[in-house]
């Protein structure tokens, strides 16, 4: 009587559970996952209990901020996604992209102040060419963009994101400058906004992990400003610049919706700023893919005219 011999690894391990394993490192949750995939979470957390059995390993364990991957998960990932990318690449090559009938999820890589200025002319691009289409709107840090946008984890970024242009395709959009921005009856605001008064402000400075801010944040404490104020983000000034004496340095195109609420108003900075180059990043492995390509060319035409 013979024996078979054992099925392999690869063999036990079918495409869905590649699909969820990288759902469950990218989201770093059983839940996300399964709302990424959509499918239920039981079955995302019978697929995760098949892969320890074939992969012999926890691969994820619990902390606090989510579904933490083990040594051999990180090691995993990289293999399952590259592969896990070729596969869909090969699967979409044999298809024509038909925006207008396409429930595909796009993921752009974001700041919240580009929310503000990018969600709404993109939005209503995508829902007048492809009613269907989901967007995912995610934030990374700066140096993570190059790494998300190879593995295609985002389908794109979108900002003022210098330090990544060696290192992806990327095309211009628009260019921005800084101004300032405080309440209406501001003390230092009654005149032509000086560098002395400026310099002696009390000012609020956004430490932003997606936005190249950091070098103004820099260039203002080299000057002595008196920084009374840091945040991670840049949505809740509104309200905090409308009821304090606070000046920030923003974007003049945030800087004017802010002031268009009510109580503030702007100001050109009596300093010499760098201005603000906004560009589109993506990676060149996906560029043959026809809706990246499509995606591409809706965010430039959307964002191109701001």
């Amino acid at each position: 009587m013979t024996t078979r011999p054992a099925p392999s690894v690869a063999r036990r391990l079918d495409l869905n559970l590649v699909r969820v394993f990288v759902a469950i490192y990218e989201t770093g949750s059983v839940t996300a996952a399964s709302e990424r995939l959509f499918i239920t979470q039981p079955t995302v957390s019978y697929g995760l209990a098949k892969l320890r059995e074939t992969l012999n390993d926890p691969l994820f364990v619990k902390a606090r901020g989510g579904m933490e991957p083990t040594p051999c998960a990180r090691q995993t990932y990289e293999r399952f996604a590259q592969a896990l990318l070729e596969i869909n690449g090969a699967v979409e090559e044999t298809h024509t992209f038909v925006p207008e009938r396409s429930d595909r999820r796009f993921r752009v890589a974001m700041s919240d102040i580009g929310e503000l200025i990018f969600l709404p002319p993109l939005l209503q691009r995508l829902h007048a060419l492809a009613p269907q289409v989901e967007l995912e709107v995610v934030e990374t840090k700066v140096e993570e963009a190059p790494g998300w946008l190879a593995a295609g984890k985002v389908d794109a970024a979108v900002g003022n994101l210098p330090s990544i242009c060696a290192v992806t395709r990327n095309a211009h959009l628009f260019d921005e400058h800084y101004v300032c921005l405080m309440r209406r009856k501001h003390r230092a605001g009654k005149a032509a906004l000086t560098r002395a008064a400026f310099v002696a402000a009390r000012h609020a400075i956004v430490s932003s992990s997606f936005f190249g801010h950091n070098q103004i944040e820099d260039q203002l404490r080299q000057l002595g400003v008196k920084v009374a104020l840091q945040i991670p983000h840049f949505t809740i000034l509104p309200n905090l610049i409308a009821a304090s004496d606070l000046v920030v340095v923003l974007p003049s195109r945030v800087a004017a919706l802010f002031a268009a609420h009510g109580g503030l108003q702007t100001a050109p900075v009596p300093i010499e700023l760098p201005s603000i180059e906004v560009r589109l990043h993506w990676h060149q492995r996906h560029e043959g893919h026809a809706a990246q390509r499509w995606f591409l060319g809706v965010l430039a035409e959307a964002l191109g005219s701001l």
